[in-house]
């Protein structure tokens, strides 16, 4: 077997077909696909049900009970039987072409990881004008392990070798949203050879009711991953090699979970954050750093700063009339 795709869904009906459609009808014929329901309470699970009476490459997993997007993803990859692998939501859909040029790249390459671009969408109508757009990836330099570590950790945007990935024991966190960050830091800090596909070929699908989208207390969870990506980068003596990069990383999600979480939540946030403020943290803000400006405007102003409160006001000001004109 060529390629396990696996398709995670949890009560996506309103864009399962969607997405189905855009695997069942890859130009590359030869995969299997793993789809795993995480006791869906819609009608998601007749739909896949209808759609593996119809084509033997679809492989059903239809669970009870409901236990994430972690052990989901898990236990798809212990079920895979392709040489490579590579993990979908249900509700996004995929470029025809995407996964014969992944393989095709990887093959080619002898490559252990393959990465492409995506679109992200609120409205389909804007696909189209979007996905043109010329690709970020196309000035990275795949051999750059930090300029990799900076792009966006979504899994579905990968294509690994599974014999790698299995010697690896890679596995994603279970209990977390955004538990492809520390997947996506093992494996680029990990593999060898990674192969660049410079094309927007996944189309990601934004909504209001999204877990990532949420400002409740699971935004508490990217704290939390980043110190499993410390603790891992640290077991492996990989911290040295990597600090800064983690470092920004961190500082720049410390400020947005602080930002964007409910107010009534801003306190427990902050002690999150305190908790965590090392000399060395503050040593680093100190230092010349790639971290963003509302990053810098923050921590300042945690400091005292009303300098820095005021360019911080000025900024969610000047984000409040961005989104307004967006919309």
């Amino acid at each position: 077997m060529l390629l396990s795709i696996t398709l995670a869904t949890y009560n996506v009906e309103l864009y399962l077909r969607e997405s189905l459609d855009s695997i069942v009808n890859q130009t590359l014929p030869e995969f299997e696909l793993i789809c795993l329901d995480d006791a869906s309470s819609d009608g998601t699970v007749e739909i896949l049900q209808e759609y593996a009476q119809r084509d033997s490459r679809i492989r059903l997993i239809l669970k009870k009970k409901n236990e994430g997007l972690a052990v989901a993803r898990n236990t798809c990859l212990t079920e895979a039987k392709g040489k490579y692998i590579t993990f979908l939501d249900g509700d996004d859909f995929y470029d025809p072409t995407l996964f014969q040029k992944a393989v095709a790249l990887a093959e080619k390459d002898a490559a252990d990881l393959v990465m492409w671009d995506y679109v992200t969408f609120w409205n389909k109508a804007d696909v189209e004008a979007l996905r043109i757009k010329r690709s970020d990836l196309n000035a990275v330099d795949p051999t750059d392990k930090k300029a990799l570590l900076k792009r966006p950790s979504f899994i579905w945007i990968k294509l690994v070798r599974v014999e790698k990935w299995r010697q690896l024991n890679i596995h994603f966190p279970p209990g977390y949203t955004r538990q492809d960050i520390p997947v996506h830091w093992h494996l680029i800090t990990a593999l060898d050879k990674v192969s660049l596909l410079p094309e927007r070929l996944s189309f990601y699908r934004q909504q209001a009711d999204a877990t990532t989208a949420k400002k409740d207390g699971k935004l508490f969870h990217l704290v939390h991953i980043m110190d499993i990506v410390e603790k891992y980068l640290r077991e492996n003596s990989l911290y040295n090699t990597y600090r800064e990069t983690f470092l920004e990383q961190r500082l720049n999600f410390f400020a947005g979970m602080y930002d964007n979480i409910k107010p009534e939540l801003k306190g427990e946030a902050l002690q999150l954050i305190q908790d965590r403020m090392s000399p060395e943290i503050w040593k680093f803000l100190k230092s010349k750093n790639n971290l963003r400006l509302h990053t810098r405007y923050f921590f300042a102003a945690l400091l005292g700063s009303f300098v820095a409160r005021a360019q911080l006001a000025l900024w969610h000001l000047s984000r409040t009339i961005y989104r307004k004109l967006k919309t």
